[in-house]
Order: C-alpha cells, then sequence, then structure tokens
C-alpha cells in the first residue's frame, strides 16, 4: 500500500441501512410540529370545501409527489363536490417543457398561475431546498393574485419566507422530506373522509376470485 492511497470506506450493508432510514424517519415523524402542521391542512381542506382551486408544484421527486397529492385529494371519495379541482402543475410535461424551452424552467409554474390563478386558490409548493427559483416565482405570482401560497419544506429557504403557512420537516434529507411531503397528502385525505382511515378491502367478486382459482404446480 502506497502512502498517498485513499483508504474506502467498507460498504455498509442493506440491512444496516434499513435500520438506519427506519430510525431517521421515524425521528423526523417525532419532530413534526403538529400544530403548522393542522394549520397548513386547514387552510387546505377549507379552499377545496369552499370550490376554490388547489395548485401543486414540486421538482424532482417533490413534482411526481404532487402529482401524487393531486390524485389523492380528487380521489378521495364522496367528500368534495363536482366543482372541487386540484391541480398539480407537473402533470402536463408538454406544457411545462414548452414553457421551460419558449421562456425560462424558472417560469414553469408562474406562468401557469398567471393564466389559471385566482384570489382564494390555494398554492401549494413541495421543496427540499425551499429556494428553487421557480418555486419563489411561483409563490410572488401567487401572492399577486391574492392566492393562499402553503409551503411544505425541508429547508426554510426564500419559500417560508413568501408562504402564507408553512411547515419544515425531513431535516433537508431528500429522502425524509420527499416521503414527508407524501404523507402529508395522505393526511389531507384522511381529513377530508373526517378521519376515517382508507384501508383496501377485497369485494365479494375478488375474494370469491381467489378462492376459486385453482392451485399450480411449480413445474
Amino acid at each position: 500500500m502506497t502512502g498517498n492511497t485513499t483508504p474506502t470506506a467498507a460498504p455498509t450493508g442493506a440491512e444496516t441501512v434499513v435500520k438506519q432510514y427506519i430510525d431517521d424517519l421515524i425521528l423526523a415523524l417525532h419532530q413534526i410540529e403538529t400544530a403548522p402542521m393542522s394549520d397548513l391542512l386547514d387552510a387546505l381542506i377549507l379552499a377545496l370545501h369552499e370550490g376554490n382551486r388547489v395548485f401543486v408544484a414540486g421538482n424532482g421527486g417533490s413534482s411526481t409527489a404532487a402529482v401524487h397529492i393531486a390524485s389523492d385529494l380528487m380521489a378521495a371519495p364522496g367528500t368534495l363536490d363536482s366543482g372541487a379541482q386540484v391541480v398539480a402543475l407537473t402533470e402536463n410535461i408538454a406544457r411545462v417543457t414548452a414553457i421551460a424551452n419558449d421562456f425560462s424552467y424558472d417560469e414553469i409554474f408562474s406562468r401557469q398561475l398567471a393564466g389559471w390563478g385566482r384570489p382564494h386558490d390555494v398554492l401549494l409548493l413541495l421543496s427540499v431546498s425551499g429556494r428553487s427559483t421557480n418555486l419563489v416565482r411561483a409563490a410572488r405570482a401567487g401572492r399577486e393574485r391574492g392566492m393562499t401560497v402553503l409551503a411544505a419544506l425541508g429547508n426554510a429557504g426564500e419559500v417560508a419566507d413568501l408562504a402564507d403557512r408553512s411547515v419544515i420537516f425531513g431535516q433537508a434529507d431528500y429522502g425524509l422530506t420527499e416521503d414527508l411531503h407524501v404523507a402529508l397528502g395522505h393526511m389531507a385525505v384522511r381529513v377530508l373522509r373526517g378521519g376515517v382511515a382508507c384501508r383496501y378491502q377485497a369485494t365479494a367478486g375478488a375474494a370469491a376470485a381467489d378462492v376459486s382459482r385453482p392451485a399450480t404446480r411449480a413445474p
């Protein structure tokens, strides 16, 4: 071994990482301040019940969380009238790339809000850094249109300064914060359902099909 050789750390086994991640996630959950989270959810749910629209935006993993949240809120059974609208500003890739190509990636959300945002609508911004320029511009555009700006962040950056209500969670860890973005959406669905959990239940037909399906043998 030469003197200038940099030692490499031994690879960490999957089991160790799983345990560490579970511990980190449990800690992140315990660190969530329930009052700010409740205030944010109350504003979100109130807007839906009053017939105002909710727009959700984020980058990277948070962009898919935005689609997930919008989908879940619209699918919450029997809780919203037909006029309720929840839109993920990331869900139309053609629109997003057109704005990015013709103008700037920094404007992919703010330009959509310029056409759609109305007073009393809600803008929910998801970010780990809390500093993404396109989200900062979206927050400003929302405020200019009289929208309520909500933010779920891993770090208290400029987006938090522009938000009417914000929550900071996940210790600025991308994995933990993005996990909690999805959890926030699921909390919102449960609030809409009056606190009732949404659990899978097999239909009678599906259960019967499982029972009647013949067993197969491995070759």
